[in-house]
Order: structure tokens, then C-alpha cells, then sequence
């Protein structure tokens, strides 16, 4: 059928003015109104032909056949513009069939066609200064797969006016992809010492990315072991425009911060100084807390150790649920970094142990200047123990 075409379901075709049918398909984007499908290819041939046929949402007459035809729009209005959705045949037919009338009814359509009209005038209003460069790390969180598909991926950029730019897509399904590296239940050394390695070999491509000035902007969209995601942060430098998309709690594919949340303040406390001022260490309690009788000795017995908490409630795992949230977290750790820098000068490295959500552990790598402070010896828990070991550091 030709694009001005609309088809009845019995396959009847009547015409409609051209410029009636070239509303309904470049509002619909050339796209399937229910199924999003591509209506100017044939998907097994990759050939240009269209495919897509215009349909009624209220039936184009009154007979009893006329799907939805006794509805009361009048007929001469039933071939226009806002009568008329676009879809593939295959969605044409279901909703056309006689036992799904009561399913797929006006209301549903019309619902249909507004809300896929609207992502599409969204979608393709985004001019090329919204594009973002995607960066999904996916690992395994204490032998648990993360899901992280695309979909969900475009879904958070577009609620945030931007449209994905997938340059750094490699072999793999995720542009970072640790799931397959051994060792993770267990945190052995060799974990780490991996996880690193293919961090940094993937990373390389964004560097290389950025000099060229193919990127501009990043959106990180990572779910991954808390260390992994500190040295993560480490290498998107502050200059580079970042958006960290953390996983809301309540859903599998939902990411992003809530618009709206209660204030959150952190501040950080002297716990105890110790003999040797240039050793010191950071306990992080955003999420949960961390108890400082049961640090590893060899920090214990001898650094002088600092906290940074919430300031007027407890640590939970729900604490940053917005952006103004994340922001006041990163004040006040580069906060306690410049003071570490006064009052312990030439401290080697600083270890730390961080009980924090995913998007804080990658703002602990942004804000931290490399080329000025201390390295991070970063802790993490002993599987099935209270305690803590060494897992990677942010050495260069």
C-alpha cells in the first residue's frame, strides 16, 4: 500500500489526502505507534520499502464490522489527521481483530499515539549538543549478574533531555564487562588485579576518544564492586562533563536520581589521631556504617582516622537518592581531602573504607587529584567476616 493509503481489516483501501498522511507519519517518526518498529526497511532484507499502513483508530464507517465504527465521531471526521495512527501490519491486524475491540478501545488508542508522538517530537527536538557518550560497567555484585540493557539506557537519557551516543561499544555487550572475570565471590587478589587490568585496557578507548574530541560528555550507567568503582572514577577527570546515572532500588531497569528527595548534609569527624601524622585513614559511612574495632590492624594500631557521615541521620543504603544529594556528598569529601592535605602532609597513601552507594564511590575517584594528593588503598569486606582487606589502589 502507498503511504496515503489506509487500510480496513478486511484489507479495503481507501485514500487520504497527501498532506493528512504525511502528518501521520512524520509525527509517528516513520515508526510503528505500537511496536516502534522501522517502517521504511524490510527487516530481513534490509531493502528500502515501506511497510507501514495507516489505521483508524475510530472505524472509517458505522457497519458492525468497523472495528470501533460505533463510536461517536462523526464519519466525515474519521480520515483525518487525529483519527489516523501509523502502524506495522502485524500490529494493524491485532488491533483490528473482533476479540481484542474491548482491549485495544479509543481511549487506549488514542493514549497510544499521544504518547508516541510525544517521545518522537522529544526525541528528535534533542539538537547534537545533547548527545552523550554511554558508559556501562556491569560486574557481578557478590556473585549476582547486573542488568543494564539498552533500552534501559536510552530511557534515563531521554527523561534527562539527551539521546545515546554508543562510540565506546566494543566486542562485548557492555562497553566495560567484568562479569566473566573469576574470583569475584571470593574477592581474591587475582579478582582485582583483572578487574583493574580490563578496566583500564577499555578505558583507554575513552581517553583516545576525548583527545580526538569525539566526546565531550559522558553518562556512566555502572553497577559494579565498590572498589572497581572508585578507580573507575579516578579516570573521568572533572574537566570532562559527567552524569552519573545510579539504580533506583525500585525497579530492575530503572536509572537515574529522583527529582525530588529529603536533603541530605555530610560532614566529617576526627575519630581518633594517631602518633604518625603523614599516616591516616577514612572511614566512609554512607550506606551503612563502618566499625573502627575492626579495621585491619596494621591501620588501626597506627593512623590517625577520620569519618564522614550523614550529619543529621543514619547511614542506609536509600541516603543519596538525588543529584543535590550526590553533590553534597562530593563537597564534603573534597572538603576532608584538603584537610588531610594541611594537617598530613607527605602521607604516602590514605587507605579507605567505603560504605557507600555506587554513584558516591565514583564521586570519591572524580574528586580525588591525582597528580596532588595521596593515593587510595581501598578496603573492602572479608566475604562471610566482619572484617576488611586490601583490594586495589588508585595509584597510577
Amino acid at each position: 500500500m502507498t503511504a496515503t493509503k489506509v487500510v480496513g481489516p478486511k484489507g479495503e483501501t481507501r485514500t487520504v489526502p497527501e498532506a493528512v498522511a504525511r502528518h501521520v507519519w512524520v509525527a509517528a517518526g516513520g515508526r510503528c505507534t505500537i511496536c516502534n518498529r522501522y517502517l521504511l526497511a524490510d527487516n530481513v532484507t534490509g531493502q528500502e520499502v515501506s511497510i507501514g499502513q495507516l489505521a483508524h483508530i475510530v472505524g472509517w464507517s458505522t457497519a458492525p464490522g468497523s472495528p470501533r465504527g460505533d463510536h461517536e465521531l462523526p464519519v466525515e471526521q474519521r480520515n483525518s489527521a487525529e483519527n489516523l495512527m501509523l502502524l506495522c501490519h502485524d500490529q494493524h491486524r491485532v488491533i483490528d481483530h473482533k476479540s481484542l475491540w474491548e482491549v485495544f478501545d479509543v481511549d487506549t488508542l488514542r493514549a497510544l499515539k499521544r504518547s508516541h508522538e510525544e517521545r518522537i517530537r522529544k526525541l528528535t527536538g534533542l539538537g547534537h549538543e545533547k548527545r552523550t557518550t554511554v558508559l556501562r560497567v556491569a560486574g557481578n555484585i557478590h556473585g549476582r549478574p547486573v542488568e543494564l540493557n539498552s533500552s534501559s539506557v536510552t530511557t534515563a537519557l531521554l527523561a534527562n533531555n539527551r539521546f545515546p551516543d554508543w562510540i565506546l561499544r566494543g566486542a562485548d555487550e557492555f562497553e566495560i564487562d567484568l562479569r566473566a572475570i573469576p574470583g569475584e565471590p571470593t574477592s581474591s587478589p587475582a579478582y582485582w588485579a583483572a578487574a583493574r587490568s580490563h578496566l583500564e585496557d577499555r578505558l583507554m578507548h575513552l581517553c583516545t576518544q576525548v583527545r580526538k574530541e569525539a566526546v565531550n560528555h559522558v553518562s556512566v550507567f555502572a553497577l559494579a564492586r565498590i572498589p572497581v568503582l572508585v578507580l573507575l572514577g579516578t579516570y573521568l577527570d572533572k574537566m570532562l562533563q559527567v552524569d552519573i546515572y545510579p539504580k533506583r532500588r525500585e525497579g530492575k531497569t530503572v536509572w537515574g536520581f529522583d527529582d525530588l528527595g529529603a536533603p541530605v548534609r555530610f560532614s566529617s569527624e576526627l575519630l581518633r589521631a594517631g602518633n604518625d601524622p603523614s599516616r591516616v585513614a577514612i572511614l566512609c559511612s554512607i550506606s551503612g556504617s563502618i566499625d573502627i574495632n575492626r579495621l585491619p590492624s596494621e591501620v588501626l594500631d597506627s593512623h590517625t582516622i577520620y569519618e564522614l557521615r550523614p550529619t543529621a541521620t543514619l547511614p542506609t543504603p536509600e541516603l543519596i537518592t538525588t543529584q543535590a544529594g550526590l553533590d553534597q556528598f562530593s563537597q564534603a569529601w573534597r572538603t576532608l581531602l584538603s584537610t588531610i592535605e594541611v594537617d598530613h602532609p607527605g602521607a604516602p597513601a590514605i587507605p579507605i573504607f567505603p560504605a557507600v552507594p555506587p554513584a558516591a564511590a565514583i564521586a570519591i575517584g572524580r574528586h580525588l587529584l591525582r597528580a596532588a594528593q595521596p593515593p587510595l588503598h581501598i578496603y573492602d569486606r572479608e566475604p562471610n567476616s566482619p572484617g576488611y582487606f586490601f583490594t586495589i589502589s588508585t595509584e597510577a
